[in-house]
């Protein structure tokens, strides 16, 4: 990925004479990652940096450490003290999240079925076609956070 409003995606390849279905993945940036010396209010959601299936809700609003907390709690309502913060683990769900809306989708492929999944990935159909040996640039447009953004993807299409 590359710059904040435009994110490159590894290359594909594709049959001519079949579909390809993808996911383009954008938790890296849909998810609200703790951040040190950070003021945080109650009721903000935050996942740790290195994922571990929950979320974190702020319980006691304090700025937060200059280290994130060693040890997360993997257990729900359990807490941690982080600076002045106190966390409280939660199940993930979509806390912490900013959810990708209205992708869509640009390309000489023809691309088919794109939509949104669980907030921060969107799917996408290349349809049966191509030219064997072409390269096509797929581009997905999406919103977040209130922000149009783009995300690229290169599909090879090849016989297999």
């Amino acid at each position: 990925m590359t710059t904040e409003s435009e994110y490159i995606f590894d290359p594909v390849t594709k049959d001519p004479a079949g579909a390809r279905k993808v996911v383009l993945d954008l938790f890296a940036i849909c998810a609200n990652f703790w951040r040190p010396n950070e003021q945080y209010s109650a009721g903000e959601f935050i996942r740790p940096n290195r994922a571990n299936g929950f979320s974190y809700e702020c319980t006691t609003a304090g700025t937060s450490a200059f280290r994130e907390p060693i040890s997360w709690p993997r257990v729900t309502g359990v807490t941690v003290t982080d600076g002045s913060v106190t966390w409280t683990c939660r199940a993930a769900s979509t806390n912490g999240l900013a959810a990708v809306t209205g992708p869509t989708a640009a390309s000489d492929l023809t691309v088919i079925d794109v939509s949104a999944e669980e907030s921060t990935k969107i799917l996408a159909t290349y349809a049966i076609g191509g030219t064997d040996g072409e390269d096509y640039d797929a581009v997905f447009t999406f919103t977040l956070d209130g922000v149009t953004r783009v995300a690229r993807q290169t599909v090879r299409v090849r016989k297999q």
